[in-house]
């Protein structure tokens, strides 16, 4: 019975977040222009957009090979092909799960562990660093977007702005830098100490929280989560390569982002591409899968009041990225599921 109501709560939860992705997408869309949307979309140069798509897929596989290279520097034993697999299915979970992407990490060392076999807790270390790497990735690149931004300034984003969040991002890349070498175990005490209190205030109510909380075995997993990821961090040549990666697939991604303004005639300058298209995923902290309606919206709201489209120019290159970059990769991480779902039941047989 448990177990049965929980899967309702799963499955009213997930309704839930469609519901207000489509109800985003149908304001967007309905409080402007249709038919202005619909010429732009029709009108479109589908061999430029054809270049984005090869730009989204490029950057999911840099980013994919970049968890695989990590997860292989910790054991070399793990299959390539099969790791590959497993990561473009839990791309596939982040983007259609609610708050997939908030929860990223975790959904993709679940989605690996049971592409290859493997246990949750060996893979999760490696994969945190590779997310961690994408997330360093991204702020680089909104840094070299902002210091595009400040020699070529843009209408309505210029001066004391760009200054202040170039500013922003470089303490943040210093300071993330910093505490990620050499203050791991700062932080591994840091979360000791609230899971303690969580035990203290928790375990008055529910004795497995009362036992996962018990201080000795969160500095065991601590412990355990911290040699792990030293192990798949520890060859700099590796994590170089890695880092490399996670920086191709971000420029990758930008550079889609002007390209599906270039499909319906309208100029993006790079820079401003390589800024707005990590800090977008901002917009992804919503309830929605993969930021689906509430990426659009904030995208769409961003390139108006920043005068690079009209309202239904933007909003029409706004919802062709969102294809080459959501949809399209939402269909090429379901088919890798589908195929290890497949491989599993014939393993089983």
């Amino acid at each position: 019975m448990a177990t049965t109501m929980r899967g309702w709560s799963e499955g009213i939860r997930v309704l839930l977040s469609v519901v207000l992705a489509v109800v985003l997408l149908t304001v967007l869309v309905f409080s402007l222009d249709t038919a202005a949307i619909s010429a732009a979309l029709l009108d479109a140069d589908w061999s430029i957009l054809a270049l984005a798509a090869g730009c989204a897929l490029f950057a999911q596989l840099c980013w994919n090979l970049m968890t695989v290279w990590i997860l292989r520097t910790a054991d070399d034993s793990l299959p390539r092909t099969r790791l590959l697999l497993a990561a473009l299915a839990g791309t596939f979970g982040k983007l259609v799960l609610p708050l997939g992407n908030l929860g990223g990490a975790a959904v993709l060392a679940y989605a690996i562990s049971e592409g290859v076999d493997g246990r949750f807790r060996d893979v999760f270390p490696p994969v945190s660093a590779s997310e961690l790497l994408r997330f360093g990735g991204s702020l680089a690149v909104a840094t070299i977007g902002l210091v595009g931004l400040a020699l070529r300034p843009v209408s309505g984003f210029q001066g004391p702005y760009v200054v202040v969040l170039l500013s922003t991002l470089a303490v943040g890349l210093f300071a993330g830098g910093v505490t990620v070498a050499y203050r791991r175990e700062r932080l591994g005490r840091l979360v000791q100490q609230f899971a303690s209190v969580l035990h203290a205030v928790l375990g008055m109510f529910s004795r497995r929280l009362s036992s996962r909380l018990a201080p000795e075995s969160v500095a065991s997993a601590v412990q355990s989560f911290l040699e792990s990821f030293d192990r798949a961090t520890a060859n700099r040549r590796r994590l170089a390569v890695a880092g490399t990666l996670g920086l191709a697939g971000w420029l990758a991604f930008g550079l889609a982002l002007t390209l599906s303004f270039a499909a319906v005639g309208v100029t993006l300058p790079l820079a401003l591409a390589l800024f707005v298209a990590p800090a977008s995923g901002l917009a992804t902290l919503l309830p929605t899968p993969g930021g689906l309606g509430s990426s659009e919206v904030a995208l769409t709201a961003v390139f108006v009041l920043l005068s690079v489209a009209s309202p239904e120019l933007a909003t029409a290159a706004v919802l062709l990225y969102r294809l080459v970059t959501y949809w399209l990769v939402v269909a090429v991480g379901g088919l890798a599921s589908v195929y290890l779902s497949m491989s599993v039941w014939q393993a089983l047989e």
